[in-house]
């Protein structure tokens, strides 16, 4: 027979062996298996570069089973969008639960508590404020002040008392009426700033003389034991005016509840940031492109991942050779 005629029945016969092989029912020797198994080779590689599952009855086999398919939402595909960042930015959290994160609630939870805590320090804040305000106005006047400034006025508890522990001021500028008080080093009235003049007149030794209970300082008193220095430390005994020392506490509540109020509001603003660079990473934004080739020894690497609520998500990567 020439040999021609036995590579055509050759070549029938192989044939007929493989449509027999892939007849559903009919058992399969290892040859054809493996046989079919590289006959549809490319096929599967294709499969799995899509960023599909499947699976095989065994390594090297030919997947005999059916296969079992997932579909994932490649990088390629997933548009990387600005909108949860200007939530994030508005309301922390936000951004997060528009990606499908519950964490999302808890942040959004967290901001808008902080945001009433401020809220309630800011208004303790301004109700101890409104209260110093008027204790400083039953208790204090510039009136007195000036007496204080004045030798041979018609107080004699404070008249003069400026004079002994001020005197560079007083050799310097005469007090004779309330203008002159322009004289004193940080005094201002209270028309020309309001919140200075009610922090100057707690704050500054050079004030202490308008307390209506200012009690004389250069004066010797046994029951206190006490002989004055005739400096300014004598001033700073809290005896010498208790309402003065009383409205340096009511300001320090006052200032403290300000204080509360701006770390809560540093709370805010920490929620933001922090869930603002969240939302960037979780859309793709920081760390690269999520479209941008991954190389190995050449050969292009592609991760595909897919969240799906809370501790679950799928995981798939492409390899191109």
């Amino acid at each position: 027979m020439p040999l021609q005629s036995k590579l055509g029945l050759f070549a029938l016969g192989s044939a007929l062996v493989c449509l027999l092989g892939a007849a559903p029912g009919m058992a399969q020797s290892p040859e054809t298996e493996r046989m079919s198994w590289l006959m549809n080779r490319d096929g599967l590689e294709e499969l799995a570069l899509t960023g599909q599952r499947f699976e095989q009855g065994e390594i090297g086999g030919g997947g005999g089973g059916d296969l079992e398919v997932q579909e994932f939402e490649s990088s390629s595909t997933r548009k990387k969008s600005a909108w949860p960042i200007l939530f994030s930015l508005i309301l922390p959290g936000s951004g997060e639960a528009s990606m499908g994160y519950k964490r999302g609630y808890f942040m959004m939870a967290a901001d808008i508590f902080a945001w009433t805590q401020v809220a309630k320090y800011n208004s303790d804040g301004d109700d101890l404020k409104d209260e110093y305000i008027a204790y400083a106005d039953d208790h204090y006047t510039d009136e007195m002040l000036l007496e204080g400034y004045l030798d041979g006025g018609i107080d004699p508890e404070r008249s003069g008392e400026g004079d002994i522990y001020f005197s560079a001021i007083t050799a310097e500028h005469n007090f004779n009426t309330l203008d002159d008080l322009h004289n004193l080093p940080l005094y201002v009235s209270k028309e020309d700033d309001f919140r200075e003049y009610y922090e100057n007149l707690g704050k500054w030794d050079q004030f202490i003389f308008g307390w209506d209970d200012y009690t004389r300082a250069s004066v010797a008193y046994p029951d206190l034991d006490y002989d004055p220095t005739l400096t300014r430390a004598d001033l700073q005994h809290p005896w010498v005016s208790k309402n003065r020392e009383t409205y340096r506490l009511m300001r320090d509540a006052s200032n403290d509840a300000y204080k509360s109020r701006d770390r809560w509001l540093y709370v805010n603003i920490g929620l933001r940031l922090f869930s603002v660079m969240q939302t960037a990473y979780l859309a793709g934004f920081l760390g690269g492109d999520p479209d941008q080739e991954l190389e190995v020894a050449g050969h292009a690497i592609q991760i595909i991942a897919q969240p799906a609520g809370w501790n679950k998500g799928a995981l798939a990567a492409s390899v191109s050779f």
